[in-house]
């Protein structure tokens, strides 16, 4: 593991344990179902990591580095596919973890639920954002009528693999 992926991961691990309210994040994950945290997660580490970049302005560049090897390594396992046919949530997964820099097409809807992401600074922020993107992503699987691991009208995953979502990874 290279210095910057070291930082990238204790960085990230670190604005979990200063930022992330334990109460909040069973409670909110509890009420919503299985899927929802994996939601929840992608909201929550966009802001945690912005606040460690704020905190440890060093952080930046092994942020960028560090995700930038991940990458490279197929980490989110996305080398052989088309990021733009991917659902919202694995999109902007992904879209937050590059700072923001991939091209990935969003539309104008979406474009505006990121801009909240980039926004959010307390725990109610990060609640009320996954809420509009939960929200948001229920419609999006309606009209694409997407597989059952997908299923989000029913707050559940269809096999338990959430692992798109970057549940499990961070």
């Amino acid at each position: 593991m290279s210095g910057d992926m070291y930082d990238l991961l204790m960085g990230h691990e670190v604005g979990h344990a200063l930022d992330t309210p334990s109460d909040g994040w069973h409670d909110a994950v509890h009420s919503m179902g299985k899927n929802y945290k994996g939601f929840l997660n992608v909201v929550e580490d966009a802001r945690i990591e912005k606040r460690q970049k704020r905190r440890y302005p060093g952080l930046r560049s092994s942020f960028i580095k560090g995700y930038d090897e991940l990458m490279k390594r197929n980490f989110f396992g996305i080398q052989d596919r088309d990021i733009n046919t991917m659902t919202f949530i694995d999109r902007l997964n992904i879209f937050t973890k590059s700072g923001y820099t991939m091209d990935i097409q969003f539309t104008d809807d979406e474009l505006v639920m990121i801009e909240n992401v980039k926004e959010c600074e307390t725990w109610d922020d990060v609640l009320r954002v996954t809420n509009e993107v939960w929200n948001y992503s229920k419609e999006e699987q309606q009209q694409n009528e997407l597989p059952e691991e997908y299923d989000y009208r029913a707050g559940k995953s269809g096999d338990g693999d959430d692992s798109e979502t970057g549940e499990g990874n961070g």
